[in-house]
């Protein structure tokens, strides 16, 4: 089969589409027949080499942890799938694969794509629907009203937590450029607040005050000041490490202990602080993607695409992603329509 294999770390160059085998799926997997995939920060990072003393492939390797598709076989110890079936999925960083013709997830990490979901759709939503999930969710429920703020509402995880909040009854305020004001507004957040003109202690004080809960996509300087507008009791919870910094100042092992210890740490100002502050992992959960898909099919949230690829041009769509000028998701597609 076909499929984008990363040779060795360094620019998107290093990214090739070769012939490799075919996975051979295990008792409780399925094997998938990839529609549609798409790139996440993460994956630019991995590629790199930023994130490689955390997560260490043996190279050549395939990347991709997003996939929709159509299943072509089911483990002798899974129940609830057919051949046939529409699937979408975000397998775990130990076992990605996605950017390929086929792929194996386990089947507990994968749920029925939404009928009303193109696979091009379906496919730019797993990791940040399920990251998003796993910022806001359970606080998001405890009550409707609450106030909530996201960083940086025009990425993939952003547009996807707006529209979240939302259908729990909440009330939203993000950050974002003045030229995707629009896009954000048009997804349901109350407040809009223009990171270059504005600072967002002051915007929020003057809507209302503090926050119950931040999702911070920013980390550094934006993470620290997030706790001044938490209310006591509130969630802070930040999707960025710090990796990328701490690589390229001590080296990738030495970055990865400063980059744990930093996130230990956070979680103790919070605990100082009257917050409960993590560092948050996306899971890799079926029965949460289950739960999202009825979201979308229900339209109480939208997927957000800024550009499609071919495979062929994956190089280009990394490069693109490195600008962090993308609007919601870059999706692959052209993997196989059989």
């Amino acid at each position: 089969m076909r499929a984008v294999l990363l040779e060795s770390y360094g620019p998107p160059e290093r990214l090739r589409i070769a012939e490799v085998p075919e996975p051979e799926p295990g008792p409780e997997d399925l094997l998938i027949a990839v529609r549609a995939s798409s790139i996440n920060p993460i994956d630019w990072k991995i590629r790199s080499g930023i994130q490689r003393g955390l997560l260490r492939y043996r190279l050549p390797w395939i990347q991709g942890l997003d996939v929709s598709g159509v299943v072509l076989e089911v483990g002798e110890a899974v129940s609830g799938f057919s051949v046939g079936d529409e699937v979408f999925a975000s397998p775990t960083w130990r076992r990605p694969g996605c950017w390929a013709e086929r792929v194996a997830v386990a089947a507990d990490q994968v749920a029925h794509k939404p009928a009303r979901s193109s696979h091009e759709e379906a496919a730019s939503i797993p990791l940040v629907g399920l990251t998003a999930w796993a910022c806001l969710l359970p606080k998001l429920a405890e009550r409707p009203g609450q106030r909530v703020f996201i960083q940086a509402g025009s990425g993939g995880v952003g547009t996807f937590a707006i529209q979240l909040a939302k259908h729990y009854g909440a009330w939203v305020a993000t950050t974002c450029s003045d030229r995707n004001t629009a896009l954000v507004a048009g997804l349901g957040a109350d407040q809009v607040i223009d990171y270059r003109s504005r600072r967002f202690e002051d915007a929020l004080a003057e809507s209302g005050g503090p926050v119950d809960i931040v999702l911070d996509a920013l980390g550094g300087e934006q993470r620290q000041r997030a706790f001044a507008v938490l209310k006591r009791g509130g969630r802070l919870a930040s999707i960025v490490s710090g990796m990328p910094e701490n690589t390229a100042r001590y080296g990738p092992n030495l970055g990865a202990l400063v980059t744990l210890g930093a996130s230990l740490r956070f979680g103790v100002e919070g605990l100082l602080r009257g917050v409960r502050a993590a560092s948050v992992l996306r899971p890799s959960d079926g029965a949460i993607l289950a739960q999202i898909a009825e979201l979308l099919e229900s339209g109480a949230i939208r997927p957000v695409i800024d550009r499609c690829y071919p495979m062929e041009r994956i190089a280009e769509a990394h490069r693109y992603m490195e600008t962090g000028r993308a609007r919601g998701k870059v999706v692959l597609r052209g993997f196989t329509d059989q």
